[in-house]
Parts: structure tokens; sequence; C-alpha cells
């Protein structure tokens, strides 16, 4: 059985090399995709024994997901844990997110990170929280932190699951893809340091939180476009032919147009019709993904 480390990393030459040499301890290796550093997070993980990807230049997160699934598919892997290159999470509790798919025949598993979050920041806190309830209105997501990053897939997982977000919401889409396969979630209890005594974010958390919602939107109108943009649309045209009705009537009342109504009735009529388009448009490609 073939289980490996998946490492996304930006800039973390400092961490890196601990946290490859602890997780090598619980799994066969560590692959690491150096997503376009600008300092020696590629020398030092191969130093430490990992594999290592390396792009050019930086992508983002999600293209670093996807050169690591990439990779796990083409060797074959039975089990693969990814976990930040920050050294935020801990390598020891690699066997937590282990157990539920070597025993229990899970096929994703969320390190949550709110189970005891008496330390987490107030700021991430409101964050993680606000893009949770988010990525749930992109899909029914019973789960308590969706932007952990700290996870476990199953083979069937890896093989399975689809995602093209270039960006920090590559979390989110691979949570609401692997629901939509249908695969087996749980969560596990995982612990995060959030004073290392080093730089763990590449992004402000402003630009990290509105990525990550950007990229929530999109999923939100791919998932469910009748209920976010068709209703919304359908309202717009009935309020553009009202303010239209209103206006006939007063011309035919007074003799002139109000304009502030007609501009209403344009406005509206035009915007509603492009969000209903757009519904139908987003809702055949959803279904034709669906089926695929």
């Amino acid at each position: 059985m073939l289980k490996l480390v998946c490492i996304p990393a930006f800039n973390e030459e400092q961490p890196i090399t601990d946290v490859i040499k602890k997780s090598l301890s619980y799994v066969d290796k560590v692959i690491v995709c150096d997503d376009g550093s600008s300092d020696l997070t590629a020398e030092k993980a191969k130093i430490a024994g990992a594999v290592v990807i390396k792009h050019e230049k930086n992508m983002g997160k999600g293209h670093a997901m996807k050169s690591l699934f990439d990779y796990a598919k083409n060797v074959d892997a039975d089990v693969v844990v990814t976990i930040d290159g920050d050294g935020q999470f801990l390598p020891e509790q690699i066997p937590r997110l282990l157990k539920p798919i070597l025993e229990n025949s899970y096929d994703v598993v969320i390190g949550n990170r709110f189970s005891d979050d008496e330390e987490m920041p107030s700021y991430r806190k409101i964050g993680n929280k606000m893009l949770d309830k988010i990525t749930k209105l992109a899909a029914d997501l019973p789960f308590s932190d969706t932007q952990s990053g700290y996870r476990s897939y199953s083979k069937k997982a890896i093989q399975s699951i689809n995602f093209s977000t270039s960006g920090f919401g590559v979390d989110s889409e691979i949570l609401i893809n692997a629901v939509d396969k249908g695969l087996k979630i749980t969560e596990s209890k995982v612990t995060v340091l959030y004073d290392t005594g080093l730089k763990t974010s590449t992004k402000d958390p402003v630009s990290h939180t509105m990525s990550v919602i950007a990229s929530l939107l999109e999923s939100i109108a791919i998932h469910h476009p009748l209920k976010y943009l068709g209703i919304p649309g359908m309202i717009l045209l009935l309020i553009g032919l009202g303010f239209t009705g209103y206006s006939i009537s007063n011309f035919n009342e007074t003799g002139n147009f109000s304009l502030p109504s007609i501009l209403t009735a344009m406005s509206s009529l035009i915007i509603g019709l492009i969000l209903l388009l757009m519904s139908v448009v987003l809702y055949s490609i959803s279904y034709n993904r669906k089926i695929q």
C-alpha cells in the first residue's frame, strides 16, 4: 500500500524541512510542489528527502494541488495526505487522518480545526466561519471546517475528484466535487499552531478571503444557477414588466413618460433577462457535468 504526503509550498524554506522529516515517519513518500518559490524551498525539500515538483512561476495553490493529485494518480497511490508546508499543522497527527480511510472505508477525511479553537485568532475564526457558510451555499456540506487543507484522500477520491480553481478556493472546490461524486467524507480533530515564530501566510487575510469568496461564488452559480440566478432574474423581469405597465398607464393618463420609471423598467428587464439566460446555460453545464 502506497501512502503519500503531498505538500503545496510557496517560500517555505524555513519550516519545510521539519514538516517533511516528520511526515516521512508515517508514509512512504513525501511529495512537495514548489509553486514558483523565490527562496530555497525546493532545495531544502530535496535535501530533507522529498520528491519535488517545480513550477517555474507562482501559479496558485490550486495549480500546486493539481500537480500533486496528478502525481498521486500516476503512481497509483492508495492514500494521500495533504498538509501545508508552513508548520502550522502537526505531521504527528497524520495517523488520525489515515485511520478512517484504512479502517472504515472513508474516501475523504478533513482535519477539523474548530473542535478546539480557543487559540485561533479572532479574525481567522470569523473569516473561516464566513467561508464555511458560503461554501455550504454551493453544496449541502454537513462539516464544521470546509477550509482546512489538512486532509486525507483514498485512491477512489484521488482518481475521481476534479477541480479547476487556481487559487486558495481549491479546498472548497475539492470538497464540493467530492460531495457531488458521492464520496464518503468525515472529519477528525487536528491541532493547529498559530504562533510558529515564522510568517505562515503568503497572502494577507483580506486578499486570501476575497480570493476564496470569488471562487465560491463561481461554484455557487454553477451548482445552483436556477436558485441564485434564475429566481432573481425572474423577480427583476416582473419588476421590469410592472414599471413598463406603470409607464404606459402614466403616458395614457398624462401624455408624458416618466424617465425614472422607464429607466427602472429597462434596466430591470435587461438584467433580469441576462440572469435568466445565464441560469439556463449554467444549469445545462451543471447537468452535463453530473451525468458524465
